[in-house]
């Protein structure tokens, strides 16, 4: 069995990726990083494959999103929402505690989520190293704050950025803007 989250914003309906973690041997995790597999309901060439193509992605707006898929795609039959098997290609990593890949593979596999985790949850998991899940998220955090550093180490550029966000009253009114920093 392997342990398999969401991570979303609070308001999301989609849940199109997912992170894994195990551990398969003394300081070596397997980690994997999945998307929903939309192939297989979407065909080339397929009327919804080519809106999609002239959508190119989903749109959010301030009050709601406009899915680049039917949101019974997007929402119900590829979202990974928790206890239900769906279909995704993944990328699986062997790491060791240094955070170093081992080995890799790229897959196509039936993923299924033990939680629906939202961006708040898992960071408070991660200050407070309580919750649910706790121990698999804070060494997830680990592995990924260690990819970090070697990535800037090798000369990544950081985009860090200030999100821009709306309170909107119960007719769609906005009450007030804030701004939500990347963490």
């Amino acid at each position: 069995d392997v342990f398999t989250i969401t991570i979303d914003p609070k308001d999301a309906k989609d849940f199109d990726d997912a992170l894994s973690l195990r551990k398969i041997g003394a300081n070596l995790w397997e980690l994997g990083v999945h998307i929903a597999d939309v192939t297989h309901y979407v065909r080339p060439g397929s009327v919804i494959d080519e809106e999609a193509e002239k959508r190119a992605t989903s749109i959010y707006l301030v009050d709601r999103t406009i899915p680049m898929l039917p949101e019974r795609l997007s929402n119900e039959l590829c979202s990974l929402r928790p206890n239900e098997e769906k279909l995704g290609f993944s990328v699986i990593f062997h790491l060791n505690d240094k955070a170093e890949v081992k080995k890799s593979r790229v897959a196509r596999t039936v993923i299924k989520s033990d939680s629906r985790l939202t961006y708040e949850d898992a960071q408070t998991v991660i200050e407070t190293g309580k919750g649910d899940f706790s121990t698999e998220i804070l060494q997830m955090n680990e592995l990924a704050k260690q990819l970090r550093a070697r990535r800037f180490a090798n000369g990544a550029i950081n985009f860090d950025r200030y999100e821009v966000k709306f309170n909107l009253d119960e007719k769609g009114k906005p009450l007030g803007v804030y701004f939500k920093e990347s963490k």
